[in-house]
């Protein structure tokens, strides 16, 4: 007789539990690539000669810049409201390693009103995603044509301790993240110089503008920006009509040092343009930027490149950027190649 009610209340408590664990769903997705590119000139970073990477930024060959590992969960609360989960991980696939826990480890809301988010993640301001070479070794980003990461307050890093909205709204999307200042301040106290950025897109198809703001004076979170002041304001354009796509988009940097008034090395206007032509699965890509720095070491951005796609999972690029530096004196020539895998 016990066996039978421990087996009825068993029965009882899987019933039961059915649909909360339909209301549950849990995904795991990843994303690699490998390039060969050979580095040749007055290189920044690296020497001259073959490597393998994963994307180039600032004259560095990363690792982990594109290939990546999501696990996301979603629950289904009601009335509208969902549950979100996702933690993303670097993978180095020159050591075969995972590269920390460096990317999204974030917990929200999605309903009606947009998506709230909090934890490490991507801020408002990024839109490196509009440029045809991005997280490849041609890429503007940090290459020229547009400023690099730097800590999560420029394009594709990350931001820690973060409070992020999104939404949209017709034609309308709207960005808003807040990166809380945690350093020690005076007394008991932190010293509360938030960053804060915000974004809005207009999409009126053929036609998508976007315009971008970050402001990070004194923000302590992250030692290269700790009292300094900080400012950044973007507007891009980018249009597409059948095989033809067109974008541009211009940056002004303010960054320097609150005591001294001096401009560091990303200070300044970048300028850049790409165009894309399709021919069936093959995407041909040509892009030109410039950096015009306060303290003159300005930099041009040139790439030229194509990709082909097997599947929406599987393709092939190849390409040559030459990136000028040091008031245009130095050059970097990076000729490669490289593939992607999604699954």
């Amino acid at each position: 007789m016990n066996m039978k009610k421990t087996l009825i209340a068993a029965g009882v408590a899987a019933a039961m539990a059915v649909p909360v664990a339909a209301t549950a769903d849990v995904s795991l997705t990843a994303q690699l690539q490998a390039e060969v590119i050979n580095l040749s000139g007055d290189g920044r970073a690296n020497g001259n000669g073959m490597y393998i990477g994963d994307a180039m930024s600032g004259g560095t060959i990363n690792s982990g810049n594109f290939s990546r590992m999501d696990f996301r969960a979603s629950h289904d609360l009601g009335n509208g409201l969902t549950a979100l989960g996702h933690i993303a991980v670097n993978m180095n696939l020159n050591q075969g390693v995972f590269n920390n826990a460096a990317r999204d480890m974030t917990v929200g809301l999605r309903g009606d009103f947009g998506t709230v988010r909090v934890g490490r993640l991507i801020g408002a301001y990024f839109t490196s995603n509009k440029d045809p070479f991005h997280g490849t070794f041609m890429q503007a980003r940090g290459n020229g044509g547009m400023i690099g990461g730097f800590g999560g307050l420029g394009n594709g890093a990350y931001l820690n301790s973060a409070v992020d909205y999104r939404g949209n709204f017709g034609p309308v999307a709207l960005a808003g993240t807040m990166a809380l200042d945690e350093t020690p301040g005076s007394g008991s106290s932190t010293n509360g110089d938030h960053a804060y950025a915000l974004r809005v897109n207009f999409n009126i198809d053929p036609v998508e503008v976007w315009v971008a703001y970050t402001n990070a004076d004194e923000y302590g979170e992250l030692a290269q920006t700790a009292t300094n002041d900080y400012e950044a304001i973007k507007v891009g354009a980018e249009w597409k009509s059948g095989p033809i796509g067109l974008m541009a988009q211009y940056e002004n940097i303010t960054h320097e040092d609150a005591a001294t008034g001096v401009d560091t090395n990303n200070a300044g206007d970048y300028y850049m343009v790409a165009g894309t032509y399709s021919m069936g699965a093959n995407t041909f890509m040509a892009g030109y930027g410039e950096f015009s720095a306060e303290n003159d070491v300005d930099q041009r951005w040139i790439a030229l490149g194509a990709r082909h796609a097997f599947t929406r999972q599987v393709s092939v690029h190849a390409g040559v950027r030459q990136t000028q530096y040091n008031d245009n004196d130095d050059k970097e020539t990076a000729v490669g190649a490289g593939m992607r895998v999604v699954f």
